[in-house]
């Protein structure tokens, strides 16, 4: 279980910077580490996942520290599209065929759960993330108009859900002032936000409530004592009854053993400058988060100040693209080409786990103290805040939201460590194929 100052330091160094870093004052947590410290539970991570887990066990009486080997926020969920859907990476007709209706609705219901509480921590703490609602799936082929109604149907019948909209081949040209698209669904009970804000404001909120915020402070070993956890840091160690591991696509060197479970992601993000708010109307009529049909998908939303947000593609070594904004923009300005006299302003990047199901995976070690989430799929924002809540029940002692996650099997990717990424880059290939002959 060591960190690796390779895999994480290092792994952002070439970004020009990202639009949320200069959206926000950085949490700059003033904490330091400088003596050995015992607490009830140590939380690794400083993402969503690590602050929900953070706040809801200090609500039940926990004494709590956090470790972050950067700084909070650095990682992907201060990083990423800042899309708050319901549901989970896939959808729930696939979900009932590979786990069973009974399953797969609970599923559903904790996605809801994950929105709603999300949502009332937004309005708890009073937390400015430029919330807006309404997520659209952009169909790119033309079977996905019947792939929609087919949902929305079986939504309604078997779930009660009317939160979809339809759009047809002349509506969806309302929405999106692209030519790309044939269709479209609107999902309504889903929103947008800047996701690093949600994140400092609770960071500030743990802050006021006594929680000790360690950032710099990565963990380089982790190992079970009698019935203890010793959680190492650079100069110090941190003694706890429990740990909780939230660091989803930088785990190879916590969890180890966890490497075929999943496939870290490098996925890419720009902002443009701003187009003001008439301009950014013309392009998305009703301000709606979008993102597209393909397997390897388009995302993008408009920020609290009118700029372009657009992320796409994906790569998969350790290290990061040298220039992503002209690997991003290739791919915007094939959806808006009327954005090319408009400059770029921002650029980065950032890594997340993609599991084999492209379910989130939940799990113990060291006899149930070490408690892991991670595996979110690239829609973990509102999860991962789940995630925090499930993690402190299981902690507490209700064992059985958490154990429903940790209960979903998850297939190994095949070829061990050394065919891990080659594997899942040939299996992309695939389906980036796949896509491009539907596509035309």
């Amino acid at each position: 279980m060591i960190f690796n100052k390779k895999y994480t330091y290092e792994q952002h160094d070439n970004e020009k910077g990202s639009f949320y870093n200069n959206s926000i004052k950085p949490l700059n947590s003033k904490d330091i580490l400088d003596q050995n410290i015992e607490v009830d539970v140590c939380v690794v991570g400083g993402g969503l996942t690590g602050i929900s887990s953070a706040l809801n066990l200090s609500k039940k009486g926990y004494s709590v520290v956090l470790c972050e080997a950067r700084k909070v926020g650095w990682g992907a969920s201060g990083r990423n599209g800042g899309q708050l859907g319901i549901g989970m990476r896939k959808d729930q007709i696939y979900l009932e065929r590979k786990l069973g209706f009974n399953h797969a609705k609970e599923l559903w219901n904790l996605s809801l759960e994950s929105v709603e509480e999300t949502l009332s921590l937004i309005e708890e703490y009073n937390i400015d993330c430029s919330l807006v609602n309404g997520v659209l799936f952009a169909g790119c082929f033309k079977n996905n108009i019947k792939e929609f109604e087919l949902e929305q149907n079986h939504m309604k019948k078997f779930y009660n859900f009317e939160g979809y909209k339809l759009f047809n081949n002349q509506e969806i040209k309302k929405e999106i002032d692209s030519n790309i698209y044939k269709s479209g669904m609107l999902n309504s009970y889903s929103y947008h936000i800047n996701p690093l804000k949600l994140l400092i404001g609770i960071s500030h909120v743990l802050k006021k409530m006594g929680i000790r915020i360690f950032e710099n402070s990565p963990v380089i070993k982790i190992e079970e004592l009698n019935d203890y956890v010793l959680v190492h840091c650079k100069n110090n160690i941190i003694k706890s009854q429990r740990v909780v591991i939230g660091c989803n696509g930088y785990l190879d060197h916590l969890i180890g053993n966890k490497k075929n479970k999943f496939m870290p992601i490098n996925n890419y993000m720009i902002a443009t400058e701003p187009l003001g708010k008439d301009k950014a109307k013309e392009i998305i009529s009703n301000n709606y988060a979008v993102c597209d049909t393909r397997f390897i998908i388009d995302y993008y939303r408009f920020s609290e100040d009118w700029r372009m947000i657009f992320g796409g593609g994906e790569t998969f070594s350790a290290n990061f693209l040298k220039n992503p904004q002209n690997f991003v923009l290739k791919r915007m300005y094939k959806v808006f080409p009327q954005l090319k006299k408009y400059k770029v302003d921002y650029y980065w990047g950032g890594t997340l786990a993609i599991t084999v199901n492209r379910l989130p995976s939940f799990g113990t070690m060291m006899n149930g103290k070490l408690i892991y989430a991670f595996g979110y799929s690239g829609h973990g924002l509102a999860l991962s805040v789940l995630a925090g809540k499930l993690i402190s029940e299981k902690i507490k002692g209700f064992n059985e939201r958490f154990d429903f996650f940790k209960k979903i099997k998850h297939l190994s990717i095949p070829g061990g460590n050394l065919l891990r990424r080659p594997i899942y880059s040939s299996a992309i290939c695939y389906y980036k194929f796949r896509d491009a002959i539907n596509f035309f």
